[in-house]
This record gives C-alpha cells, structure tokens and sequence, in this order.
C-alpha cells in the first residue's frame, strides 16, 4: 500500500479507478480507510471518478504518535476532569496532512469526502488550503458548536465502558459500536462489520490513536475555536454539500443543519432514518449526493 510523505509524516493511502476527478474519502476519529467499504468506494469510481481513500494520521498503517504521546489515557482523564493539557497534534495538523497529500495523489484540486471528524478536517482544508479542494462532501459532522450535546443515554453508556484487555475483545468492542451507531432504520450486517473490523485489527492496534483523536477536541477553548471557525466557514466559495442522518445519535442532525447553514451556497441533505455509520441501505443517495457535488465543480470528461 502506498505511503505519502506529507507535512513530516506519512500517509497511507489506497487508489480505486482511473477517473478524470480526484476524490479523496477521509474516514472519522479512529476509523481506518477501510470504513469505507470496497463497492462504496466502486460505486463512486464508476462516475469517472478516481478514489483515494486515506488513513488518517496516527490509525491504520499511516505515522502513529506513541512516542509523542505514549499514555493518551492520562489525558483523557484530565480531559474529563476538567483539567488544562496539550493534545500532541490539532485537527489544523491532520488539514495540512490532507492537504499536502492532495498534491501527491491528483493532478488538480481534489474532492474531499469527509465523514465524522473526516468532515471537519474536509472543512479546514477548503478554509485553509482553498487551492487544492474543488468540492467538500462533509457527512454526518459538524462545525463544533460547543452546545450541541450527545443526548442518547446509550451512547453516553457505550462511552463510558471500561478498556477491552483482549484482541477479540477490540475487534468486538468496535462492532458493537458499529452496530450502536447504525441505529435501527437501515439493516445492519453483523458478519461483514465483524469481517471489516477484523481487517481493521489485524492491520493495526489504533485505540491510543483513536484516544488522541479525541484529545484534539478538548484542549483548547470550544467557544472561541468555534466562533473562529465560524467565521472562516461562511467565507467559503466551493460547491459543498452536508449529508446527515436524521437519526444521528452521536452527532445530533442540528449539527449538519447548522453546518450548511453557515456555509454559503451549501446543499444540505437529510437521510431519513440514517444514524452516524453509512449504511449501504442509504448509500445510493449519498453517491448521488456526492457524485452531483464533484459534478457540479468539474464536469465529467
């Protein structure tokens, strides 16, 4: 699998297709580029599409930061006592990652596909590096208001489980997630999220990464960082469409409304039913939607 050497770090990366259009999917906090799945990944690149899809810095087989942070666990705990400390790396870091990569894989700005905290990056890439982007697909994410709380007890639950000790215990852990996160509208594959996680693990061991992850979004003042960020998102002058669920029980769905609302011009769809996971029940629908955004920035040869 290749590895880009982007901004001191590098970053594994896997093409699917031969399209004329770069469009480079960044998976959410934790995640692998496998989240997103083969025929996903297959169905976008049969639109003249060429497929990047990336793990993000510190999962997968791209740079981990142990030895930056070696006990991400010290500073969750700080995290949840409300106590000041300093994340090893800022979601600004994993833009820049993008965004450097972008000019390894594509000959031309690129589209970014990002879900969950692979949105948020998406975002800041189109703030920050407007020259290497030409649409943002920002799926089941927001732009951070601080008041926008979780309000499935569930979820909160989930959370709040204690460390797996064991591999299977991982690989589990991860599924049961998965299956939490689909909600109840779509059908939910036990076997082949099973499958995927197992693929994920024997790949890599990302819980500290995926702790770090997490840790970016503590460290510094929510107001103020999304007060700036705010500010820099009604700025935009890109197609972009915000795809949430209706059902989001991580990300509530205000914060796709909000985020389309404070981005100019932007296309917002509602996927009925959808929780935080992609279910391939609605994966038509959100093609169509992604495949109509690159459409919209640069036609099909």
């Amino acid at each position: 699998m290749p590895l880009a050497a982007a901004n001191g770090i590098e970053i594994a990366y896997e093409t699917i297709g031969n399209g004329s259009r770069t469009v480079v999917l960044l998976p959410g906090a934790g995640c692998q580029m496998l989240e997103w799945l083969d025929p996903f990944c297959e169905m976008i690149a049969e639109q003249d599409c060429t497929v990047v899809r990336v793990d993000n810095r510190d999962v997968g087989l791209s740079t981990h930061f142990d030895g930056a942070c070696p006990n991400p666990g010290e500073l969750m705990a700080k995290a949840r006592a409300g106590e000041p400390y300093d994340a090893p790396y800022t979601i600004e870091d994993m833009a820049k990652d993008t965004a450097e990569l972008i000019k390894i894989v594509s000959n031309g700005p690129a589209h970014i596909v990002g879900r969950s905290m692979g949105g948020m990056i998406g975002q800041r890439v189109a703030i920050h590096y407007p020259e290497v982007i030409a649409s943002l697909c920002s799926v089941a994410s927001s732009a951070g208001n601080p008041n926008f709380r979780i309000r499935s007890e569930e979820v909160m639950k989930f959370f709040a489980l204690p460390p797996e000790t064991t591999y299977e215990e991982q690989i589990q852990r991860n599924v049961d997630g998965d299956r939490l996160f689909s909600g109840t509208h779509f059908e939910f594959d036990e076997e082949a999220d099973y499958k995927k996680r197992a693929e994920m693990r024997a790949r890599s061991d990302d819980s500290k990464g995926g702790m770090r992850h997490s840790l970016m979004f503590g460290s510094e003042d929510p107001v103020a960082r999304y007060e700036q960020h705010k500010a820099n998102l009604a700025k935009l002058d890109l197609p972009v469409s915000v795809i949430h669920g209706s059902a989001d029980n991580l990300l509530n769905v205000e914060n796709g409304i909000e985020t389309a609302k404070l981005i100019p011009n932007a296309n917002l769809v509602i996927i009925e039913g959808m929780a935080h996971e992609l279910p391939a029940g609605a994966w038509p629908q959100i093609v169509t939607t992604i495949v109509g955004t690159v459409d919209k920035a640069q036609p099909r040869n």
